[in-house]
């Protein structure tokens, strides 16, 4: 697919190319000639869906990696068009203008990782009603600590295991049972008398 694409789009600084299978692949390009080639893309490439934009938080290097993934109308081939900024308070102008749809997808990344999006016309509460603490999509949110903080343990749950410990522990139990009855069948084939082979012209008519 990008063997085909890529000569069509020589005014663009590629920064990094990927294809992962012959009807997918990504390509990353600055920041701003990020609307220039959805644009293009949507209007000349035969790419007129955006089916979502995703992010990834590279938090050792500082970045936050969004990723739009535009498809053609037969659905037969999907790219990832992606762009770094900032997790330090850097924005991005809103898509609307090129994909209604991006409203909510903007909305969530406002919401779960602090992105602002500019020129989006209502960054509301989306599913957090009320939230005040840090994004919790951000790596350095703490799932655990902020359900020890806000919230108590109901009653009759007290015996609550760690699922994973649990988990291993089960695995554990399983291979050790296994291994007792591939032990006890061993000595169970060893204690177990052989008959014996008649001699050479015994049991002959």
């Amino acid at each position: 697919m990008l063997d085909a694409l890529l000569p069509k789009l020589a005014g663009f600084e590629i920064l990094e190319q990927r294809q992962r299978r012959p009807d997918q692949a990504f390509v990353r390009v600055p920041k701003a000639q990020l609307f220039s080639l959805l644009g293009q893309l949507q209007r000349q490439h035969a790419f007129p869906t955006l089916t979502t934009i995703a992010c990834t938080d590279w938090m050792e290097e500082g970045v936050f990696c969004l990723t739009y993934v535009l498809e053609t109308a037969e659905r037969d081939r999907s790219l990832g068009v992606q762009v770094q900024i900032g997790r330090d308070g850097e924005g991005i102008a809103t898509a609307i203008p090129l994909w209604p749809q991006a409203e909510i997808f903007e909305r969530e990344l406002h919401e779960m990782f602090g992105i602002p999006v500019e020129g989006h016309p209502s960054l509301v509460d989306f599913m957090l009603e009320g939230w005040t603490d840090i994004p919790p999509m951000r790596r350095e949110f703490d799932t655990l600590e902020f359900v020890e903080t806000h919230y108590e343990m109901r009653s009759g749950r007290e015996d609550n295991q760690d699922v994973r410990e649990a988990i291993r522990k089960r695995k554990e139990a399983k291979k050790a049972e296994k291994a007792a009855l591939a032990e006890k069948a061993t000595l169970a084939e060893k204690t177990t008398p052989t008959a014996a082979k008649p001699e050479p012209g015994e049991g002959g008519a």
